[in-house]
């Protein structure tokens, strides 16, 4: 399901961005200097190029494939170009590569995130690729099963860790799961296991999103706290919201979700700050 730990050397292969020499006695794919103007192409013939793109030319292609909303008929061509470059992006992701995940979680479809799905699941998916691919994941949503996400919850990577917490936020995960990412060494993990849990609604999480609130008031912290939040917590944020620019709106409407008479007060009181500014 998952490549090596990150503590474990990676065998080495040629990487395409340190020049494209050869891999396993075949070519790698060259840059394609001689493109027609892609954005006068037909759909059809747009997304019958996707699966050869060139670094001249996929950026291109795959902005044109989300522009027009091409969907479901670019996906076998984005599998196409993500299964050309098995075996490379070792030490970092490719442009193609990471093009086609983006490209697929723009689209969000079904059957984009059935590829992104089976891409995940591939059993040599690199080290360097898993962040990149559950943060597609985590874009459109995929929920992934219990047994799926515990490996990645500890794996070395911290970047794993936390995007793995990231994307639990489309699943149901057990409390207990999210709350082993409370006491992570790397604190980039705790607090994606903070914002999951809170997001859910997992008062168990009210303590840390607090600190964090208190230590750097991101948009994110304050979502996953006010998700949780006692009256004491929403007189706190709200006064931080009169006292500081930073995120009025976005704690005014939180507030007003929360429909309560002190949490309505509050937001009335950003607004009209806001309204005078």
């Amino acid at each position: 399901m998952i490549g090596p730990s990150a503590s474990q050397a990676a065998p080495e292969q040629g990487d395409l961005f340190e020049g494209r020499g050869t891999r396993c006695g075949t070519d790698a794919p060259q840059k394609d200097m001689g493109d027609e103007n892609l954005e006068g192409l037909s759909d059809k013939d747009l997304v019958g190029k996707i699966a050869k793109a060139t670094l001249s030319n996929v950026e291109v292609l795959c902005a044109q494939i989300v522009e027009r909303g091409l969907g479901d008929m670019a996906v076998p061509g984005l599998v196409a170009l993500w299964n050309r470059f098995k075996g490379f992006g070792i030490k970092s992701p490719l442009p193609e590569q990471q093009l086609a995940l983006e490209t697929l979680a723009a689209i969000g479809s079904h059957d984009a995130k059935s590829a992104i799905s089976k891409i995940l699941a591939a059993p040599a998916l690199p080290d360097s690729l898993l962040p990149f691919v559950l943060q597609a994941a985590a874009k459109v949503g995929l929920n992934l099963p219990q047994a799926q996400i515990l490996p990645l919850i500890v794996h070395d990577a911290p970047t794993v860790r936390a995007r793995a917490y990231g994307l639990m936020q489309s699943s149901n995960p057990q409390q207990s799961t999210l709350e082993i990412g409370f006491s992570d060494p790397d604190p980039s993990v705790r607090r994606a296991a903070l914002i999951t849990a809170g997001n859910l609604g997992h008062g168990s999480a009210k303590a840390g999103l607090l600190a964090e609130f208190r230590k750097n008031p991101t948009g994110q912290i304050i979502e996953a706290l006010l998700s949780v939040a006692d009256d004491d917590i929403v007189v706190e944020v709200g006064r931080y919201a009169l006292e500081h620019p930073d995120h009025k709106a976005l704690i005014a409407y939180e507030l007003e979700a929360l429909d309560t008479s002190k949490a309505r007060k509050l937001a009335q009181r950003i607004n009209d700050q806001i309204k005078q500014r």
